[in-house]
């Protein structure tokens, strides 16, 4: 046993004597800090100045985060962070330097990747860093573990159920040292290894955090898809016979002998055997207090909580005892009396003495049972018993009769009315929901960082919602884990009057040392390094507040040298109005040696270079920001030649498409292996990686499945292509890249954005839902779309008047009109040419209308897949063809 000092909780916030005196708020910095605004006691405002949001600011620390993932803020405020493809970034507020320092060989398909970072309780004295990761060669013979591409639905012809092993792989926790500046590769120490199912998404899981005692909890996802054949939205229990495996989640989060879609807790050894394998008794212990006691047959001794689907983010709070996560549920838009019920997500608090059964996917929500459904002939069965729920799964290898299930400790849906706190889907805009789990704030009187957080959110605990664009702080009874207060913290509207970045998809959110609140945002888009992800601090700051710096480099490489390049930073701002200052550091020497809004510089060397711009208010607060200047090589650029982006389709289509690059070092052949595409499922504002493969030509395969993701969800289809180029000069490959968005046929007309008309849900409708009341100066906007192959369109309607397509602006000419005059919904069509071009397809009308859904006619990009693979869904990059 560890002591409790060694087991101090690294992940919170903890008063660094040492750094307290000399402690930078980021990057902005306090000239001549006030001390009775921050200093110790005084920092202990009224309750209404600290709910004041004017006494806030956000502020950038760095915009390079790759696909961001996770995070860990050091002692010294340094952040490190994760990105899905292998790559730990280090941020330095204080310089403004974002850099690569470590890149994981990572088994990168669907959500598979490197995913949580975590620093070990004694990170002081041990410099111990802990990632979980998929490796792309686990067992290190050279060779990738698992085939490349998706894994099909269904068994092929002539195979057995071993069939399926090939597809297995690993998540692995591993540690390793930190040398100050990066993580040292061959320090690595792997403590435990989750097997997972490849070649299929979705939910990893893989969040990583420490008790008092020093216990190391993991989060697991359960590995199966969203989608799964038959679910429609409700729990994917899909154990058909010759189905893949992937399709149930009994297998993993309601197998009490699987790691799967589980909270485990393990004790990591002081002193473990150079090449120790990972496992129990080798690299860890059990501690005692987890759910099934070791030797318990038919069981996994590490689980503290079974029947979780993907508890992204976990938070053990020492202080506290307890643990919380929020946990994503599946898809269903309304509760079915043969299914279950409607799609739910969770947060979850419980004491770090309770292990115990969260319910998935048998019970979720308000512990509200789903049916044992027969997916073999589509018909119901009884409803499990969520006081003793069964595990009767033909890929079961724990328990039959597991523990009892429970209710969530706060749940939500998508609307007003479909959970006892609708604070949750009021505080947001985006749709759909995606809880994340954060920290919890305990005030410290003596710590005298000048941004730490007042008092008033003392013992509360906070939380993300990543679809919906929003922080939130719940008051809870550590006594009772009873939920009281939600609040709103930092909304995007005060956000936005005050010029500062707005809350963008939350990934993670940690208190640093200095007592703010870090958090790391994904920003719209998937898949991607997506231009509004960023990671940020928020402090409290009453008075002035920090300047927003922000510039552009033109151009930012070029092939050889000399390069000139133009500098701008008319884009920063001051919050406050105040007159800024500029300084400048364009060669990376550590010297601000150039000044003013604008300035240019000439590179006379080849060379990577990070420029810096460093911004001053008037009252000595700065903040920095940086990129990289590349000369010697430019990264390529990439042109889709089909399909159209916005184009259209049906489920089940092949997508046909070709790829060309042109790279000014390396010129106009494209090397097509190094063509890198990703497609995926786009639901709201969040997609889950389904199939991906390289090649110049090809097909993106669509799942005929995917509407089984839940009725009425707002899906698309989500492409990445990305290609590299050879490096020059010296200088090391870069990548260029393209987006595509592919729009299925049938479009619910509340999918569209709306302005004037509104939404009523109405069983009888399509999806439930309809849009009322489209008048003269209403429209209904369908963005990215592409008219592509499509030549007419009918529209579910009902009212008197005229219904008009238009194309770029809700005022120009219609290029399709329909005259209704009907009193019961009624099918009208709508002839018109098809248009290649990308934009905004407006629906207006004359009169009153009621609209349900639109249907495109034509074949639009999309071409029906072969025979034999109508059935089984998308197979991977096995349909890539072209090459080299």
């Amino acid at each position: 046993m560890k002591s409790i000092q060694a087991r101090a909780h690294a992940r919170h916030q903890t008063a660094f004597a040492a750094l307290a005196a000399t402690a930078l708020v980021g990057a902005a910095l306090v000239a001549t800090p006030t001390a009775s605004a921050h200093d110790g006691e005084a920092h202990d405002v009224a309750a209404a100045a600290a709910t004041d949001w004017a006494n806030y600011e956000k502020i950038l620390l760095t915009k390079d985060v790759g696909e961001p993932i996770d995070m860990a803020v050091l002692p010294d405020q340094r952040v490190l962070h994760t990105a899905r493809n292998g790559d730990v970034r280090l941020t330095d507020p204080a310089t403004g330097v974002t850099r690569v320092v470590n890149t994981l060989d990572v088994y990168a398909n669907s959500e598979d990747g490197l995913q949580g970072i975590a620093l070990a309780p004694d990170f002081a004295t041990s410099n111990e860093v802990y990632l979980v990761y998929a490796p792309r060669d686990a067992d290190g013979d050279g060779e990738t573990d698992t085939p490349t591409g998706n894994a099909p639905n269904t068994l092929p012809a002539g195979e057995d159920a071993s069939y399926w092993d090939r597809w297995l792989g690993v998540n692995r926790l591993s540690k390793f040292t930190w040398t100050g500046d990066a993580l040292d590769p061959a320090s690595e120490q792997p403590i435990l290894d989750v097997t997972t199912q490849r070649g299929q998404c979705c939910h990893v899981g893989a969040d990583i955090d420490f008790d008092g005692e020093g216990y190391l909890y993991l989060s697991t996802g359960d590995n199966t898809p969203a989608g799964t054949p038959g679910a429609s939205g409700y729990a994917p229990n899909n154990d058909a016979p010759n189905m893949n495996p992937g399709f149930d989640s009994r297998r993993g989060a309601g197998n009490t002998n699987d790691l799967r879609g589980k909270i485990l807790r393990i004790d990591v050894k002081d002193e473990i055997p150079a090449g120790a394998p990972p496992g129990a008794g080798s690299t860890y212990d059990i501690p005692e207090g987890n759910l099934f006691a070791p030797g318990t047959e038919g069981t996994r001794p590490e689980i503290f909580v079974m029947g979780v689907r993907n508890p992204f983010r976990i938070e053990v709070d020492p202080e506290t005892s307890s643990l919380s996560w929020g946990d994503y549920g599946p898809d269903a838009a309304a509760a079915n009396a043969d299914r279950g019920p409607m799609g739910y997500v969770e947060w979850n608090v419980v004491g770090l003495d309770d292990p115990h059964n969260s319910g998935w996917p048998y019970c979720h929500g308000p512990n509200a049972a789903y049916n044992e459904w027969n997916f073999e002939t589509a018909t119901p069965r009884e409803f499990f018993d969520c006081a003793a729920p069964q595990n009767s799964s033909r890929w079961n290898t724990g328990l039959i009769d597991l523990p009892p299930s429970r209710a969530a400790t706060v749940y939500y849906g998508d609307q007003p009315g479909q959970q006892p706190r609708d604070e949750l889907v009021n505080f947001g805009s985006g749709s759909g929901q995606a809880p994340m789990g954060g920290p919890v704030y305990h005030y410290d009187a003596e710590n005298t960082a000048p941004g730490k957080l007042p008092s008033v959110w003392d013992g509360k605990a906070f939380f993300g919602e990543f679809s919906q664009d929003y922080y939130a702080a719940f008051s809870v009874d550590w006594s009772t884990f009873e939920v009281g207060e939600i609040e709103n913290f930092f909304p995007n509207a005060d956000l936005q009057a005050a010029g500062m970045p707005i809350n963008d998809n939350p990934m993670d959110l940690e208190f640093g040392p200095d007592g703010s609140l870090y958090v790391l945002e994904y920003g719209d888009g998937f898949f991607r390094a997506n231009p509004d992800a960023g990671l940020y601090r928020i402090d409290y700051a009453e008075g002035n507040k920090a300047p927003q710096a922000s510039f552009t480099a033109t151009p930012e490489s070029s092939s050889s040298a000399p390069l000139e390049v133009a500098f701008d930073a008319s884009a920063s701002s001051d919050p406050d109005g105040d007159a800024l200052t500029y300084e400048w550091d364009v060669d990376g020497d550590g010297t601000f040696d150039l000044t003013g809004p604008e300035v240019t510089h000439t590179y006379t060397e080849l060379g990577v270079y990070t420029a810096r711009l460093r911004v001053t208010d008037g009252s000595g607060k700065r903040t920095l920001t940086s990129t990289s200047i590349s000369v010697g090589n430019q990264a390529p650029e990439i042109t889709v030649d089909l399909p159209a982006d916005g184009g259209f389709f049906d489920w089940g289509d092949d997508v046909p498409f070709q790829v060309s690059t042109e790279d000014a070092e390396d010129g106009t052949e494209t090397v097509c292996t190094r063509v890198a595409w990703s497609y995926g499922l786009g639901h709201d504002q969040h997609a889950h990686p389904e199939v991906s493969g390289t090649g110049c030509t090809g097909v993106f395969p669509t799942d005929p499945n995917s509407p089984e993701h839940g009725a009425g969800a707002h899906l698309y289809g989500a492409v990445v292509i990305t290609y590299t180029d050879n490096g020059a000069n010296g200088l090391p490959p870069a990548a260029g890249e393209a987006t595509l968005r592919l729009n299925p046929k049938l479009q619910e007309a509340e999918h569209a954005t709306l302005e004037g008309a509104e939404v009523v849900e109405d069983e009888a409708a399509s999806a439930g839902a309809y849009v009322a009341g489209l008048g003269k100066r209403d429209s209904l906007a369908m963005e990215r779309v592409s008219l592509s192959g499509i030549n007419s369109a009918t529209a579910s309607v009902r009212g008197r008047g005229t219904l008009q397509l238009r194309w770029g602006s809700p005022t120009a000419k219609p290029f399709a009109t329909a005259k209704v005059n009907a009193r019961t919904w009624r099918d009208v069509g709508l002839s018109f040419r098809d248009r290649e071009r990308t934009g905004t397809l407006y629906i207006t009308a004359t009169g009153g209308l009621d609209l349900d859904t639109v249907t495109m006619v034509g074949e639009g990009v999309g071409t029906p897949p072969p025979a034999e693979q109508n059935s089984t869904g998308p197979s991977g990059a096995a349909r890539t063809e072209g090459e080299q």
